[in-house]
């Protein structure tokens, strides 16, 4: 009985190794984990609503608009002009908008600041005094995108040609536009967006 069990138990392994063959030794533990993961992947960000990660995001500007300033004593211009959204908030009319106007506002000025950082980048070397203030900047529009998903914002179309836009020609400019869109647009939407 034992001699049956134990060729049994051989002939199972063996069939269960021969079934696994086609695998890389390596694709099993990624599996495993995809399984462990897909739960944590396939949910939405959590909305952000503590008041002291919005007061962060506006005292690293206020510490880099600093740094732009002592930085722009020499020479402030960008290698080429750039597209930015107008900032400017009427606050009457701000909160007759709707909250898809409102969210198609942010989504769209970090757009445009991100397209607008990625092309200033490029020019590397004319940059170099900038790096460390360009790549704060771009994390925080990074930020800001995973906020408003966590408030199911939805992007705003490429084609939305209602929004008013600026041509920017030096770094100065180009991080007060991106001060005031911290301070203002992007407060006020997840402010409102909390306190529903």
């Amino acid at each position: 009985m034992d001699d049956v069990r134990m060729t049994m138990q051989s002939s199972s392994a063996k069939d269960l190794r021969g079934n696994l063959t086609f695998y890389s030794p390596g694709l099993t533990p990624l599996l495993l984990m995809l399984g462990f993961l897909a739960p944590v992947l396939l949910t939405t960000p959590e909305p952000m609503c503590d008041q002291r990660v919005m007061n962060k995001y506006i005292q690293d500007v206020s510490k880099a608009e600093s740094e732009i300033v002592e930085l722009c004593r020499t020479s402030c211009n960008l290698p080429e002009p750039v597209m930015v959204l107008d900032t400017g908030v009427n606050i009457r009319s701000w909160r007759k908008m709707n909250r898809t106007r409102q969210a198609s506002e942010v989504w769209r000025g970090q757009t445009l600041l991100s397209r607008a950082i990625s092309q200033v980048q490029r020019h590397h070397s004319a940059m170099q005094p900038f790096v460390r203030q360009l790549e704060v900047m771009e994390s925080c529009l990074r930020s800001i995108r995973n906020i408003l998903r966590g408030h199911g914002a939805q992007e705003a179309p490429q084609d939305d040609v209602s929004t008013r836009t600026l041509s920017v020609q030096t770094m100065k400019k180009l991080f007060s536009v991106y001060s005031s869109f911290i301070r203002g647009k992007v407060s006020l939407y997840i402010t409102e967006a909390c306190a529903r």
